[in-house]
């Protein structure tokens, strides 16, 4: 096989090509956006990798919109990667069918999108994995996710990446040509208190579930005092209220069921006695588990 040439370009932003004298080519309209799973996965695979393994390679999976200019990055899975030299890249196709088929029969919606790479820059051999991804994701392009696992912070953690062949058309010794994409983080309100948990100091131990509870309350509590008192300096005319901020607040409050004090804390302690028995049967678990652990060293 031809050895096709390897072309990296990193196009200016907006406002530096503006000021440019040399005419710069138009960047496609494409988008994406990445997963916190994704991430955790993929730096997980970095610190599980053997250590004669200078990086990890992988597949994404998501979801693309209809024309194909957007992908959102929902999910991925490993792959055993050989660079046994230069221009050698031999992937394991067989774990690849069988994970993907897997994949499939829990999300059906999501598909192959692209692949992942742990590094700082792209190599020559990202080429030829790309030309292999470029099969699976037929007729889309796929991305490439670019992971720097050393999380410097001088330095972009993720960055995206498409390719467009460049050449003479029809010759054999067409060229790939690497552009960057924009690339966002999206999280749900529950992966956001995770990673606001995670993101605190490691001096602070985890707290229990009571506890959690009890911080979401009092933050509840200050966001309902915040809004009262605007909505009592607008009504004593000491602020000029914001009308979009009055329909958002009218519609929240319409939103919220009309209910008893009684009736409430009824539901509410429910509630809270259900978290507590669930609770008590996972360390009763927990410790029927160590129990039979013990029993079975002694045995």
């Amino acid at each position: 096989m031809t050895n096709p040439s390897f072309l990296h370009l990193s196009f200016p932003s907006g406002s530096a090509a503006a000021t440019s004298a040399a005419p710069v080519p138009a960047v496609p309209s494409f988008t994406c956006t990445l997963g916190p799973v994704v991430l955790f996965s993929v730096l997980d695979h970095y610190l599980r990798r053997p250590e004669s393994q200078s990086r990890v390679i992988g597949a994404l999976l998501g979801v693309r919109s209809e024309d194909g200019s957007e992908v959102e990055i929902r999910n991925c899975f490993p792959l055993g990667v050989s660079e046994v030299g230069e221009q050698q890249v031999v992937i394991d196709t067989d774990h690849l069918t069988q994970m993907y088929a897997l994949h499939q029969r829990v999300q059906s919606r999501e598909t192959i999108v692209g692949w992942y790479a742990t590094g700082q820059t792209l190599n020559p051999d990202s080429v030829w994995i790309h030309e292999f991804f470029a099969n699976e994701t037929s007729p889309h392009t796929p991305v490439h996710l670019l992971i720097d696992a050393s999380l410097n912070p001088a330095q972009q953690i993720a960055s995206t990446f498409i390719s467009t062949p460049v050449g003479v058309p029809n010759s054999e010794n067409m060229g790939q040509m690497f552009i960057q994409v924009p690339c966002n983080v999206k999280y749900s309100a529950a992966e956001k208190s995770s990673l606001d948990l995670m993101t605190k100091s490691n001096d602070n131990p985890l707290v229990s579930d009571m506890d959690s509870l009890e911080d979401t309350v009092e933050k509840v509590l200050e966001m309902v005092e915040r809004v009262q008192t605007y909505v009592d300096s607008v009504a004593g005319g000491k602020e000029v209220g914001n009308k979009v901020l009055g329909r958002y607040l009218m519609d929240m409050v319409e939103s919220v069921p009309v209910i008893e004090p009684k009736e409430f804390e009824r539901v509410f302690n429910e509630h809270l006695q259900d978290m507590l028995m669930v609770v008590y049967l996972a360390n009763l678990t927990r410790t029927q588990l160590a129990i039979a652990e013990r029993l079975h060293k002694m045995v």
